[in-house]
């Protein structure tokens, strides 16, 4: 008996170890399968949203119901789990509230569903997976709602993580099985290589997107069909440089088995192939293949009009005096989808029938679209031979901010070198241009650094470099080496660093585009020795920027405690003044920076008066310029004196800051050679008077701008009165924001997200110089307006869905410099002002159903109110603005 008890529980024990049999499911072949299934999709743009369906009355959405026929017709006679299923929609049904603020709930609502026929669809299925969808000609919309529902049937019975191809695309997919219960969840979707999800390079400027899939499935025990189906999907789309200005789409899909419909008759055949052939001439209609993948019209354009009317309607927007206003800015956007469109001819015509005053903001619409035919039409148009540059520097800086180029846009761009430019300032544009835009083209993609084309562009720079007889060519490939920002141009620029001078000064700031990351030891050493003069000739300001750069690329204590030590030597005071001040403004970026630092002063070595007590006059102040809860807007300030007292050179930098990036808006240096000199410096190192200024936009370094070169044209420019009127430096369109986004929903309804920010600039400056009273004042005004469009939309034949913002708003910098040199040490005053501005954020809901006139529209507006300030830039600074701007008493004649 005791034998007995142990072997029945030996048997019980070892039926218990066994794995539970996985459930398989089957449908059975000559049987028809009866389901409701229905869809709702939500649109908002706030994060609040509520989840509940009877809140699609309150939101703009709508849903659609519809019962369906599935019928396995064909079973693989060596294989039953091989079926082909035929799929029939019985009727499907529209249903939206009547008004966006009802509170009943949805109510049916005649659309073109109602007129549509729906032919079957046929699904080629093997054990759980859909192998291809074979379709009779139907509108598109229907089509991929069909294979939206086919991809509920593609199902795995067992726990795992796998890539499966359904109506969204190529997902991660994860299976989670209990019992007759199955999570399924997808993830991480890409759509096939006929449709690109284009997101941009910064971060800051480009958009969150994030959606996510989830569904539980029942089995039915008896019969291993679905029984049903419960999903939640959730798309959204967050600009992060503004998290308010969110967009997103919620969607509930349901699906359930009624009952076993009817007997059907099968089809016998040895192949699938034998069995369409049937279908399709009983059909008297082709069947067409597809794979289970939604295809969606990816040259649509919603609400684009012929250009002509666009230019009737916001052509006015364009004019010259709109520059630097959100009028422009918008005209700028509205123009930009249609041209992208537009085939060449009609571009041509465009420009030979439109108001001139309005064609020069149309060529940076044409580098904004730099579309083959764009950038055709503009090389045609562009005299790059006249004497005039103005207009093709403005067109070549605004094709050098493109966001996103492509290979056509470089390869275009490059064979502008083969011309015959005359004008070298020209060619140093093309050179600056070309190099930007290859820039950019390797940031989108990392594979592109070792492309051809890229290759291709360094080799002509570093040629270039090589062959140039004066310091100008030189000067010109420098820039374009810091433009293209490639490591393996290091060497080169090293080099070049070594020579000293105005070159060596521009290979190190090209050395700083590159990146601290990539300095090996052997060029922190060659750093060292720029900073400690250990080659002559070196530009102060090469050896500010060499201990900078040593500070930033992960300096070790002992590379800062050097730097510290070194500040002792009062050789040259404004240097080391800089340099201290660079430390501070490092030690508020960097934590590990402070932590350092704090740890050396510990030690009196270092903490002692002469290495932080400079005298210089020297300054380098970074400060916020706005800020919100996503983004800081920073300005910076770095101000260099020379012993006696005059400017050398100042600059003042814009960044955007957020999520440890940091984004590059404008610089603007203002330098002057040869003034203020003592009688040793002009002895050893003799220079000619001259004063100019260097520009940066959105990360491309233009070239130089020399204000007058010799005492000569200083008294020319003075007598004249020719820079007493404001000359404008920048004035252009830029796209800065050009991001698209697809996502098709798991019910086959494509989501469209689209994103696109245009900055209008219009920098000018001025200056007025007094012999007479031995004075001058600069003015440099930055005006400038940001526009930012973003567009969700949920759109098919038979309804359409948006929501709709709009942010931006319009803002003022001006800078003010006033010298005195009536005594010894001259007198020098910064200001910065901003005006009051305004920032606003509106967003639009609107759903129409075509056919008919059901409308519903929504508006809300928001605004931030930014009062006007003046910024406090440092405390010498202060005190030399109090002594001149004082109000002098009035002497009497007597």
């Amino acid at each position: 008996m005791w034998i007995t008890l142990v072997l029945i529980a030996a048997v019980i024990g070892f039926s218990h170890s066994l794995p539970a049999p996985v459930p398989s499911l089957h449908y059975e072949t000559g049987v028809t399968y009866k389901y409701k299934y229905q869809f709702t999709i939500l649109l908002n743009e706030d994060s609040n949203i509520t989840s509940r369906i009877a809140s699609v009355g309150r939101n703009v959405g709508y849903q659609v119901s519809s019962e369906f026929l599935l019928s396995p017709i064909w079973q693989n006679s060596e294989n039953s789990k091989e079926k082909l299923l035929k799929l029939e929609l019985l009727k499907p049904t529209l249903l939206v509230s009547s008004t966006m603020h009802s509170t009943e709930g949805v109510n049916r609502h005649w659309s073109k569903l109602d007129n549509l026929s729906y032919p079957p669809i046929y699904i080629h299925w093997n054990d759980g997976i859909v192998r291809k969808v074979y379709v009779l000609p139907d509108s598109q919309d229907m089509i991929n709602i069909k294979k939206g529902i086919a991809s509920l049937l593609q199902l795995r019975m067992v726990d795992a993580n796998v890539k499966e191809l359904d109506v969204s695309g190529i997902c991660d997919v994860r299976y989670k099985s209990h019992g007759t219960t199955i999570k399924k969840s997808k993830s991480n979707c890409h759509r096939s290589h006929s449709h690109k999800n284009n997101l941009g390079t910064k971060q800051l400027l480009t958009p969150t997107v994030k959606a996510t899939s989830d569904m539980i499935i029942n089995l039915s025990p008896q019969d291993s069909i679905i029984q049903t189906i419960s999903g939640r999907e959730e798309v959204r789309m967050t600009l992060n440089l503004w998290k308010q200005a969110a967009v997103f789409v919620k969607s509930k899909l349901h699906l359930n088995f009624i009952e076993h419909y009817a007997s059907h008759s099968t089809l016998n055949g040895k192949n699938i192939g034998a069995i369409l052939k049937s279908i399709a001439e009983e059909m008297g209609s082709k069947l067409k293949a597809e794979s289970l993948e939604a295809v969606t019209d990816k040259n649509i354009c919603v609400n684009c009009k012929p250009i002509r009317e666009l230019i009737h309607e916001y052509g006015a927007n364009l004019f010259p005096e709109y520059l630097g206003e959100l009028k422009s800015a918008g005209g700028f956007l509205k123009f930009l989808d249609s041209f992208r469109r537009a085939s060449k001819k009609e571009l041509l015509m465009i420009f030979k029938e439109t108001d001139r005053r309005i064609l020069t903001q149309l060529l940076d619409v044409l580098a904004a679209a730099h579309t083959n035919e764009a950038l055709d039409v503009a090389f045609e148009l562009i005299d790059f031979e006249s004497k005039d540059i103005g207009i093709a520097e403005r067109f070549l800086l605004s094709l050098a901010t493109s966001p996103n180029p492509t290979e056509s846009t470089v390869s275009k761009t490059m064979k502008l070198l083969s011309r015959n430019v005359k004008n070298e300032k020209l060619k140093a544009t093309i050179l600056i241009s070309l190099s930007s835009l290859t820039r950019t083209y390797c940031t989108s993609n990392a594979t592109n650094v070792k492309s051809l084309i890229v290759q291709n562009v360094n080799q002509i720079f570093v040629r270039g470099l090589q062959e140039c007889k004066h310091l100008g060519c030189i000067i010109n490939h420098l820039l374009a080496l810091r433009n293209i920002a490639l490591p393996q141009n290091l060497p080169i620029l090293v080099e070049y660093v070594k020579q000293g001078g105005i070159s060596g000064l521009m290979a190190l700031e090209a050395m700083q585009d590159i990146g601290e990351q990539h300095f090996t030891q052997d060029i922190k050493q060659v750093l060292f020795r720029v900073y400690n003069h250990f080659w002559p000739h070196q530009e102060s300001a090469a050896c500010v920027l060499a201990a900078e750069l040593l500070m930033k690329s992960n300096p070790t204590t002992e590379t800062i405690g050097e730097i510290i030590a070194s500040l002792s030597n009062q050789d040259q005071p404004e240097i080391k003044t800089l340099v201290l001040r660079k430390l501070y403004n490092l030690m508020q970026e960097s934590s590990s920076i402070r932590s350092c630092v704090t740890d050396l002063l510990r030690n009196t070595t270092f903490w002692n008066y002469l290495n932080l007590a400079q005298n210089g006059s020297s300054s380098s102040v970074i400060n916020e310029l706005q800020a919100t809860q996503d983004a800081n807007v920073t300005y910076g300030i770095n101000v260099e004196m020379r012993p006696t007292g005059m400017l050398k050179r100042t600059s003042f930098d814009l960044n955007l800051l957020g999520d440890n990036e940091n984004a590059h808006l404008m610089s603007m240096s203002l330098f002057v050679e040869g003034f203020g000199l003592t009688d040793e410096e002009q002895k050893e190192n003799p220079q000619e008077h001259s004063a100019g200024m260097q520009l940066s936009v959105l990360g491309v370094h233009l070239r130089p701008y020399i204000f007058f070169t010799g005492t000569g044209e200083l008294m020319g420019l003075i007598w004249s009165g020719a820079g007493n009127h404001p000359n404008p430096a920048v004035q252009a369109n830029f796209l800065i924001i050009d991001q698209s986004h697809s996502v098709v929903l798991q019910n086959g309804i494509n989501v469209d997200l689209n994103l696109k920010g245009a900055l209008s600039a219009d920098v000018s400056g001025s200056v007025d110089v007094s012999m007479w009273n031995k004075n001058a004042h600069a003015v440099v005004k930055n005006k400038g307006a940001l526009l930012v469009n973003g567009f969700c939309r949920v759109d098919t034949s038979f309804v359409e869905s948006h929501v709709d913002f709009a942010m931006g708003g319009n803002s003022v910098l001006d800078m003010f410099v006033n010298l005195d040199f009536a005594k010894s040490p001259m007198a020098i005053c910064l200001q910065v002002e901003q005006p009051s501005f305004i920032f606003r954020h509106n967003v639009r809901k609107t759903e129409t159903i075509p056919g008919s006139k059901h409308l519903i529209k929504t508006l809300k507006r928001r605004s931030m109110f930014f009062p006007g300030k003046s910024f406090n830039l440092f405390k010498k600074n202060s005190d030399s603005c109090k002594e001149m701007l004082r109000p002098k008493k009035k002497k009497s004649f007597w």
